[in-house]
């Protein structure tokens, strides 16, 4: 079971269960607020809206804001102003804040009001994390504001915000188990906490907030992602022995914060927007790969494909790292979508008219092939915001940053592994020896790029290293889109019988198209830190526009 995300009708169900005076002229609708932190059941609901209200969820617009997939974004083509980027969820932190501060009023038992004290402190420890990587210091409200207070808060400094942040996750860590079970699966558990915490430290350390590469931020954040790598594999997580289904079989050992669904109740569209539309519903468009993210694969060897003697661009499927196959769906590819058994998906122009995939190409990850068209507009795949790999990852990148490059190396022979690249005679599952430090900090890089496709991280990653200028500025993204060498009508009759693996040329050419016709990447040097939006200024006159937006004064990075 998942957990139910649902408050109304449990506290209702609750109150008119017992016995009522008929003479009693109270609101029977109504609970007070006392009755919540006197009663476990109610209190648990309410963190369950929490739950609802603040967890991430899937986005299929992020990948278009990077090198990953093509979207028309202000945010790659320098068009952004000060009323752009707004992320500003102090309502959901208010009621944070009203569970934190009022449950301390109530009898319920201890145990209990700890472990829900500490699942409330992660949130609003996510919640604040979310616009600190957006914006760098914001106002830290860590109580319930009422209408005499003084409500012209001013932005605490960038370091204020994560020092509280780190507290908020320590506070937390002691009340909560390493697991849960029942319908309490896909709660925060300590391996949430040491995952989270681990991912800030390393965004504290990297150069969208450490530009001068303060070694003590780098240093920090090794050792707390060793040891959290460590730890949270020690106590029953580690990477799952199938890449392609760590999104299929639930709360498998690699799921370390997730946000369930469950139809009918709480869905998402990710498969609709992700599929073609002749097998999907209302939504389309999104999450299509470019040629530069296709071209990032490297060879089942782990040889980059611009090294390997075996590959060939007339027939690029072939022989590539196996996450190629489990992410890209490619002209001629089987991909057996709403259960049709050897369903072959055509992207060569003219195959359809039903808003065709503008790249060639579409994305396989985490897409249910079961689905019908009906249910990709309702679909129940957990959302995995923190998996396994990414602690180990973050302690790779970390470890480099400290000179420990054989730590490194270690973590990404393991990660290519499961992957099911080849060790290769030397072990070395297609690294490169003997890398330098910027080597390697590369080569981690584009294994996050590939590890992580479309799972919502390149965008983030690109901003916290600060390389949108060194991997996109000044460039365009494109496609590869095929064409018939013969007519439409005569590849019908005979499309059921091709083997793309040796006939692929005999009937189609690969196009290289553009597809930012408009304008070229211009990402922004103030974008690493956004704006505050106007409307959020315009009501409260102490707080501070971001640095270089506006003639603004705040430093994010103090």
């Amino acid at each position: 079971m998942k957990i139910k995300y649902l408050l109304y009708s449990v506290l209702t169900t609750a109150v008119l269960s017992g016995c009522i005076d008929v003479l009693d002229k109270k609101d029977l609708s109504a609970i007070t607020e006392k009755d919540v932190w006197n009663n476990a059941q109610y209190a648990t609901a309410y963190l369950n809206k929490l739950y609802r209200d603040n967890l991430p969820g899937w986005d299929q617009d992020v990948a278009g804001y990077s090198d990953e997939a093509y979207g028309e974004t202000g945010i790659l083509y320098g068009h952004l102003t000060t009323t752009s980027i707004d992320n500003w969820p102090y309502k959901e932190i208010r009621n944070i804040n009203i569970m934190l501060s009022s449950i301390e009023t109530g009898n319920i038992d201890n145990a209990t009001k700890t472990s829900l004290k500490a699942q409330a402190l992660v949130l609003r420890a996510w919640r604040y994390f979310q616009m600190v990587r957006l914006y760098g210091g914001v106002p830290m409200i860590l109580e319930p504001q009422a209408l005499t207070d003084d409500l012209y808060v001013t932005r605490n400094k960038t370091s204020e915000c994560i020092n509280l942040i780190i507290k908020d996750l320590d506070d937390a860590i002691d009340a909560l188990p390493w697991k849960w079970t029942g319908d309490d699966e896909g709660r925060f558990t300590k391996a949430t906490v040491m995952a989270l915490k681990g991912r800030i430290l390393l965004y504290y350390a990297s150069p969208q907030f450490n530009p001068e590469n303060k070694a003590e931020r780098w240093e920090t954040a090794y050792t707390y992602n060793k040891m959290a790598a460590e730890q949270i594999e020690a106590n029953g997580y580690g990477l799952y022995d199938s890449y392609e289904n760590i999104w299929f079989d639930e709360m498998n050992k690699e799921v370390l914060f997730v946000t369930r669904y469950q139809e009918p109740d709480i869905t998402h569209h990710w498969d609709a927007a992700t599929r073609p539309l002749s097998e999907a519903q209302n939504y389309s468009g999104c999450n299509q790969p470019t040629k530069e993210m296709v071209e990032s694969y490297p060879m089942i060897t782990g040889t980059p494909i611009t090294e390997s003697p075996d590959y060939d661009p007339l027939h690029f499927w072939q022989n590539r790292d196996p996450r190629f196959t489990s992410t890209i769906a490619y002209n001629g590819c089987k991909w057996e979508l709403s259960g049709k058994k050897d369903r072959i998906q055509w992207t060569y122009q003219g195959h359809s008219t039903l808003n065709p995939s503008s790249s060639g190409f579409y994305c396989r990850k985490a897409i249910n092939v079961s689905y019908t068209p009906y249910y990709t507009e309702r679909s129940s795949t957990d959302w995995i915001e923190i998996r396994f790999t990414e602690v180990l990852m973050n302690y790779a990148e970390c470890a480099a940053e400290n000179g420990k490059s054989d730590e490194a190396y270690e973590v990404l022979k393991r990660i290519r592994q499961r992957a099911g690249i080849e060790a290769g005679s030397n072990g070395m599952y297609g690294l490169k020896a003997n890398m330098s430090h910027d080597e390697m900090i590369a080569a981690i890089m584009l294994e996050r790029k590939i590890e992580f496709a479309y799972e919502g991280k390149r965008y983030w990653d690109l901003r916290r290293q600060r390389m949108f200028a060194s991997e996109m500025n000044g460039t365009r993204r494109h496609g590869l889109l095929p064409k018939l060498k013969i007519s439409p009508v005569e590849f019908d009759k005979i499309k059921d019988n091709i083997d793309i693996d040796k006939d692929y040329t005999t009937y189609f050419k690969d196009s290289v198209v553009v597809l930012d016709q408009k304008y070229e990447i211009n990402f922004q040097n103030n974008y690493y830190f956004y704006a505050i939006p106007n409307k959020h200024l315009e009501t409260n006159s102490k707080l501070e526009q971001t640095q270089d937006w506006d003639n603004g004064t705040f430093n994010p990075y103090e």
